[in-house]
């Protein structure tokens, strides 16, 4: 059962949000009183491995290149050894058991080439031995699903990144007059770290580290590897290896989705309004950021939902002025979703209670289980007081329903009811919020979208979003034979997943501004709420 979001903070208050029994399970708390209650429990919507570092970790190039000042070499843990056929069919049997999109992609007219592409995998996994070979396999026969939210990743020890005898002053000598875009030299928010990126002679962008501050990252460390898709860039960082994330670069500034951001320094350098966005990521406050558009405006960036206390202290610190705002802008531009930090954004847009309709099971005895788990503590224990407004009588009776009937059900599918966000009042100011969106925007950014559309007061922007939100409940890793292995399985469908499905094509905001320059929208979403 999804708990995508069931809070309407009471106006005017301070919250915090803990973990609970390490299950992903949430607490919003808010004081009251001088007493902390919890208000609801809630599912973060996509986990992604994390390091030491703060930041979400991502990709890891495995190529091995020589070209004039860039020699790199691998070095490998010999000892690190998996029987990749093994591996891939279990891979194979959890997905077809319990991915909740297996039974449409692989039916009627799609069976035949899926059949094929598992013929031509399980040859190429016979006799791979070598985890990173192998993860190659794996990660074709995920991608055939073309699910952002069914994730599969292997964490690299330092003894398998990549190492490149790299020299800065050949680099900047030999570096074409005419270059891509994308080669030069950039550095980090925090000014701790600098890459060169310059293009391999597979066609690919490898950003090399010059300049570190940071002894776990030294120099000559391929840290990311940059490559052309049918969509744009996607890269892959050099501790993990995972599937396909998307990459941009936007004039003097590069995106890895919405887990870092880098300025260009050399040959061309970031404009005033770039160094500015720059400045806004250091100290891993990842984009975050408020200010006052004109005396009627608010606006809030927030480039990310992986930090929901930094969103909550945001919004928080900025709530007077806010509330004080004819208008309220919030910019989710490149937010590929996280956890659910725009909860904190309810207050001001709720104009009636918020219907966030089923989701729907893929019925296995695994997914069973872990649903069954989850609904107990709702059927054997009193719901309390301060909960009873989300978990309404009926709402309760029906999942004591479910908790008896779901074992016995033989339906592909099962629904599951969410919780509906009940209203406590409509609040004046702002009139009219504007949400802007991009190709960037992902999973439960997607779903604020969604839910969005039960406001009056919401007008969206922007363009078409990535789209990875119509198969979801990634609640736990997929155990696999080799324990390296990280593999996450969507078991549930969304409400629209069956007749407004998402993924292909993303959702497009009424107001298109794909002919308008990005830099201009702000200022153009500025005067256009004032119509209204």
């Amino acid at each position: 059962m999804s708990y995508y979001i069931a809070i309407n903070p009471p106006l005017q208050r301070h919250y915090s949000v803990h973990n609970r029994n390490n299950n992903d399970l949430i607490a919003i708390q808010c004081p009251c009183n001088g007493t902390s209650k919890t208000l609801i429990l809630f599912k973060h919507l996509l986990i992604l491995p994390t390091d030491t570092n703060p930041q979400p970790v991502m990709k890891k190039g495995i190529s091995i290149f020589i070209v004039s000042c860039f020699i790199i070499y691998n070095i490998s843990a010999q000892s690190i050894s998996c029987n990749c056929l093994s591996n891939l069919d279990s891979v194979i049997s959890h997905t077809s058991t319990n991915y909740a999109g297996f039974p449409v992609k692989t039916s009627g007219s799609k069976a035949t080439g899926y059949n094929n592409m598992v013929s031509s995998l399980h040859k190429r996994a016979t006799g791979i031995t070598d985890p990173v070979k192998c993860f190659a396999v794996i990660k074709d026969y995920v991608s055939w699903f073309k699910d952002r939210h069914f994730d599969f990743s292997y964490a690299l020890d330092s003894t398998q990144w990549h190492i490149s005898t790299f020299n800065e002053d050949h680099f900047r000598k030999t570096l074409p007059k005419k270059h891509h875009p994308l080669e030069g030299i950039w550095r980090n928010p925090d000014s701790t770290l600098q890459i060169a990126i310059r293009q391999t002679a597979q066609g690919n962008y490898e950003g090399i580290v010059i300049n570190s501050q940071d002894k776990k990252i030294p120099s000559g460390l391929v840290y990311c590897t940059i490559t052309k898709t049918t969509r744009g860039y996607a890269y892959r960082k050099y501790n993990y290896m995972t599937m396909d994330y998307p990459a941009q670069q936007q004039g003097g500034l590069l995106r890895l989705w919405n887990t870092e951001l880098w300025g260009k320094v050399y040959p061309e350098e970031m404009n005033a309004a770039e160094k500015t966005e720059l400045s806004t990521w250091k100290n891993y406050n990842f984009g975050l950021s408020f200010k006052q558009a004109d005396p009627q405006t608010a606006y809030l960036k927030l480039p990310t939902f992986n930090r929901d206390n930094l969103v909550q202290k945001l919004i928080s610190d900025n709530d007077s002025i806010i509330r004080q705002s004819k208008y309220l802008i919030v910019d989710l531009r490149s937010n590929g979703g996280g956890n659910t930090g725009w909860a904190y954004l309810l207050p001001y847009l709720m104009t009636q209670p918020i219907d966030q309709g089923n989701n729907y099971l893929r019925l296995s005895p695994q997914n069973t289980q872990r649903a069954l788990a989850e609904i107990k503590p709702l059927v054997e224990n009193p719901i309390p007081d301060e909960l009873k407004k989300y978990y309404t009588r009926s709402l309760v009776q029906q999942y004591q329903h479910i908790y008896k009937e779901m074992p016995l059900a033989i339906t592909p599918f099962y629904p599951i009811p969410s919780i509906t966000i009940p209203l406590d009042i409509v609040i004046h100011y702002p009139t009219q919020i504007a949400l802007i969106f991009d190709d960037l925007c992902g999973s439960s950014t997607e779903y604020f979208f969604q839910l969005s559309k039960q406001s009056n007061k919401i007008k969206r922007y922007g363009t078409a979003t990535l789209g990875m939100m119509d198969y979801v409940g990634m609640h736990q890793p997929t155990p696999l034979p080799f324990s390296g292995y990280y593999l996450v399985i969507p078991d549930t469908k969304s409400s629209w997943t069956d007749t407004a499905p998402i993924d292909a094509t993303g959702l497009q905001p009424e107001k298109d501004l794909s002919k308008i320059p990005q830099d201009e929208w702000v200022d153009f979403i500025r005067r256009d709420l004032k119509q209204y």
